[in-house]
């Protein structure tokens, strides 16, 4: 949030919505390659919705040349857009993967995320309910 806030002062917002639907296009074909690596390691598990493979290859190789035209085309706005990508890696090291953190860390941790939920009028689900029985 906080790159994309100094972006949108800095520069137009042409460029911003180039960064934002770069990052979104990686981040569906990710998502796709995700679908077909658990298709292939798990497909016992239930799915609600299963499609035939076939469309999510279609869909990664037309993604795979949109990709790679872009990053042909315009490499500075790709490479911005990974960066932004990229700030999430210390947050995720961070809040995520750090196990052991002290307590003022944990308690720093607990106040941004309430002070976020607050902001953007969110509500966490409470623990115990029906929903994990």
């Amino acid at each position: 949030c906080m790159a994309t806030l100094i972006i949108m002062l800095v520069g137009d917002t042409y460029t911003l919505i180039n960064y934002v639907s770069f990052i979104n296009y990686l981040c569906y074909g990710v998502t796709i390659i995700g679908l077909i690596v658990l298709r292939w390691k798990k497909p016992k598990i239930f799915r609600p919705i299963k499609v035939n493979l076939l469309i999510p290859v279609t869909y990664l190789a037309f993604w795979a040349f949109l990709l790679i035209f872009s990053l042909y085309s315009e490499p500075v706005v790709c490479g911005v857009g990974l960066i932004i990508i990229l700030t999430g890696v210390p947050v995720f090291f961070l809040g995520v993967y750090w196990r052991n953190k002290p307590k003022c860390v944990n308690r720093l941790i607990e106040s941004a995320t309430c002070w976020g939920q607050k902001l953007c009028f969110v509500v966490y689900p409470q623990r115990g309910g029906a929903e994990e029985d």
